[in-house]
């Protein structure tokens, strides 16, 4: 039946204007593969992570950086595990997962295969439930997490945040509107200056943003819409770009790309031409938007669907159109574009016997050629001193905020309506302890940052 199924997908991909080459990752009839996820790292290569049944249950990593797929085993786990995986400059992946101990304990841990094999690190240790992490890599290779505790199962949930560097692991409760049901999603991701943004959804099911800033996280309200499953990128501007689904049933995306957040409709859903959820988004070379996610038919089956806007408005096909047959992910990123613009996914569903392996789909070719770069006379920012010394191409409103080291926002330095040339402003570090501090300028459409370290 699989064999009949894939003859038929292959049919429909040809069709396609997005043709993809698909290959099984995993093999043989003992195991069932379920609920993968990926990161690509710098070189363009994919990493999978994954759950594999049997017996026992264990996490894995797939990755084709010989050519060839080689899984490692992460760690035995629970039922039920939930997780996600980064890959830090070097090709090291790192997961994150939850990992049950007793009725009211569930921990955090760290895995990563720095020295060949994977190691686990419990980096919670409490006698708390922490669940559902998602996990994101600084610059220096940092984790950083989001995700929920709770003092006991029958708390009301909270999301929390927290880093894990050679003093051990730090956290801070990032909203206290968390959606009961919060596996609807939340997703973490950096700006330009590494701080930490979380777009996650509300106890009055909106989406929502927030960001680390003094005193606390500060939060914003996107929309007014029932929403589920929010996936978010950064683009190489800073913009954020973020699809999720409304009530299982149809696909939009909101950026701030123009200053302001706008939201669009990808894709309708109802009716005979299906539903859609779980949405995953990804950035081409270019900065624009391109969208994988499920589309639920009249009889319950799953296949993927796929929109771009390299044309300035969304264009949907499918990726896969197999009657009687699911294909599904895991919960979180399954989908990427690499530097080159081609497209990666990764997936479940049952071979020919019957067993449920891993699946990974790449385009074959780029879902959008990298045009030459529109030049922009940028936004020019220097620290001299305890001065900073910006310019400006045009009058334009300008911010400053001073950030330590933690992408913690300290103060905002300065603010209003410069004119156009150089402008110099004093950074007022009288009570400020020595460390490592950046000042962030933005402006309109153009942003900029700059280091500097204060000693005395």
């Amino acid at each position: 039946m699989r064999r009949i199924a894939l003859m038929v997908l292959a049919g429909v991909l040809a069709l396609s204007a997005v043709e993809w080459e698909i290959e099984q990752v995993t093999k043989g009839t003992k195991h069932y593969s379920y609920q993968p996820l990926l990161a690509l790292d710098d070189q363009g290569y994919t990493h999978v992570l994954f759950t594999q049944w049997n017996d026992d249950v264990y996490l894995k990593v797939a990755s084709n950086v010989i050519g060839s797929w080689v899984i490692k085993e992460v760690a035995p786990v629970t039922e039920g595990p939930s997780y996600c995986l980064d890959v830090d400059s070097e090709g090291n992946t790192f997961v994150a997962f939850s990992q049950w101990l007793d009725e009211t304990n569930w921990d955090l841990f760290i895995a990563a295969d720095t020295n060949g094999k994977f190691v686990s690190v419990n980096i919670t240790k409490d006698e708390i439930v922490n669940v559902v992490p998602i996990v994101t890599l600084d610059h220096e290779g940092i984790p950083h997490l989001l995700y929920v505790e709770r003092t006991t199962p029958e708390e009301v949930a909270e999301l929390f945040y927290g880093y894990d560097d050679a003093e051990g692991f730090h956290s801070e409760q990032v909203c206290e509107n968390l959606h009961p049901d919060y596996y609807i999603g939340f997703d973490l991701v950096f700006d330009q200056l590494y701080i930490p943004h979380a777009f996650y959804i509300g106890d009055d099911s909106h989406l929502w943003h927030t960001t680390s800033g003094e005193p606390g996280w500060i939060g914003d309200q996107l929309n007014e819409l029932s929403s589920e499953y929010p996936s978010a990128v950064a683009d190489a501007s800073g913009a954020f770009h973020v699809a999720y689904d409304v009530g299982s049933n149809s696909i939009h995306y909101i950026t701030n790309q123009s200053g302001a957040w706008q939201d669009e409709l990808v894709s309708a859903g109802g009716g005979p031409k299906g539903w859609n959820e779980q949405p995953s988004i990804a950035i081409d070379p270019n900065g624009d938007p391109h969208v994988v996610w499920l589309r639920v038919n009249a009889d319950y089956w799953h296949d993927f669907y796929y929109a771009n806007k390299t044309t300035g408005v969304w264009v949907e096909e499918p990726i896969t159109s197999t009657p009687e047959e699911d294909e599904l992910p895991g919960y979180g990123h399954y989908f990427a574009i690499d530097a080159q613009g081609y497209g990666h996914l990764v997936y479940c569903a049952d071979d020919e016997d019957g067993v449920t392996q891993i699946y990974y789909a790449k385009s074959k070719a780029p879902l959008a050629i990298a045009e030459s770069p529109t030049q922009v006379i940028p936004l020019s920012l220097e620290l001299r001193g305890s001065w900073v010394h910006f310019s400006l191409p045009e009058a334009a409103p300008v911010r400053l905020d001073l950030y330590d080291a933690s992408g913690r926002r300290v103060c905002c330095i300065a603010s209003g309506i410069y004119a156009a040339g150089e402008h110099s402003v004093p950074i007022n570090s009288d009570r400020l302890p020595t460390g490592v501090y950046f000042v962030r300028a933005e402006s309109t459409n153009l942003q900029a940052s700059a280091k500097f370290v204060l000693t005395r």
